[in-house]
């Protein structure tokens, strides 16, 4: 018990003092940045593929951004690159991607997760979205009728309207309502694009995606449908004959 204690301890100490060799680097790097000038401010920006305009305290925390990302990739790259071939195997094999040269999977993994990346980014925008349009739709709203919604919530009812509109907005964003609109959103927009496809590149896409576009269930249920459309009678083998007479003469 004491032994654990004290691992846990050590390891505490660890990771405090790893936190505060971030800070002091962190620090350091935006020291660096302030003592750059507009002009260089500017030309890092535009290396880097960013806008170089605004203010300098824009500029230097879009800079200070993009410094902290790089370093956070170098290491995640380091964190891959120490791993075996086996274990690199495993991890993307976990995620279905490919396998192949220890560089080549190292890449592939890092891509990965920049897309993840960028698609949480742009799924984080579209909630932002839904919370503006339910912001505007709240605006709309009687002052009585934001104090009777809070109530209804269990949230506090006090303040003014924009008060209570916040609560209101930020209860919706917690409880996870806003992010399944834009999943189903996402989903709708997804399958428009699939539907607009040609059956070749759709074809092409489940065989790159491993999934089966042959479900026999699916496919049972369409024959159903086409057989009935076609009003095609579907007789039972073992009928007797005078019934199967009946039903021919329908």
């Amino acid at each position: 018990m004491v032994d654990a204690l004290l691992a846990i301890e050590a390891q505490r100490k660890i990771e405090m003092e790893l936190q505060t060799q971030q800070e002091e680097a962190a620090a350091l790097k935006m020291k660096d940045l302030k003592s750059l000038s507009i002009d260089d401010l500017k030309k890092r920006l535009t290396k880097k593929g960013l806008e170089a305009s605004g203010k300098k305290e824009e500029m230097l925390r879009a800079l200070f951004l993009v410094g902290l990302q790089e370093d956070a990739a170098a290491k995640r790259k380091a964190e891959l690159s120490s791993k075996t071939l086996p274990e690199l195997k495993e991890v993307l094999s976990r995620f279905g991607l490919e396998t192949g040269s220890k560089e080549q999977m190292v890449k592939t993994m890092l891509s990965h997760e920049a897309k993840l990346a960028e698609d949480l980014k742009a799924f984080e925008l579209k909630v932002n979205e839904e919370v503006a349009k339910k912001s505007e739709q709240l605006q709309t709203q009687t002052l009585a009728a934001l104090k009777e919604l809070c109530a209804t919530k269990g949230l506090a009812v006090g303040g003014g309207k924009e008060e209570r509109i916040e609560r209101l907005v930020e209860d919706i964003r917690a409880g996870g309502e806003l992010d399944k609109v834009v999943s189903v959103n996402i989903r709708i927009k997804r399958k428009e694009e699939l539907m607009a496809m040609d059956k070749a590149t759709v074809l092409k896409l489940c065989e790159s995606t491993g999934v089966d576009p042959l479900v026999k269930d699916i496919m049972v249920e369409r024959i159903i449908s086409q057989e009935a459309e076609g009003d095609t009678a579907i007789v039972m083998t073992d009928e007797p004959a005078a019934k199967k007479a009946r039903v021919s003469k329908k």
